[in-house]
């Protein structure tokens, strides 16, 4: 697993779950106190990791530059 295929996953698993929403930045800076992250399906993450589903941190989502804003709609 590399971090765009991990990217790639978090952005396939956006299109067919609703409901989810990025974490604030305080929420971010909390969760990186810690040294953790979260993924998208919840699972505590490295900041800079992936969940065992193959899905990214919401660190590295909100950071991804080709992004375009998908993670935040």
């Amino acid at each position: 697993m590399t971090p765009n295929q991990a990217l790639r996953n978090a952005h396939d698993w956006f299109e067919v779950n609703s409901g989810w929403a990025p974490p604030d930045q305080e929420t971010l800076d909390e969760w990186a106190a810690d040294g953790m992250c979260r993924a998208p399906d919840e699972c505590q993450v490295a900041p800079d990791g992936w969940c065992g589903h193959g899905l990214a941190s919401w660190a590295l989502i909100l950071r991804d530059p080709d992004d375009n804003g998908r993670s935040r709609s």
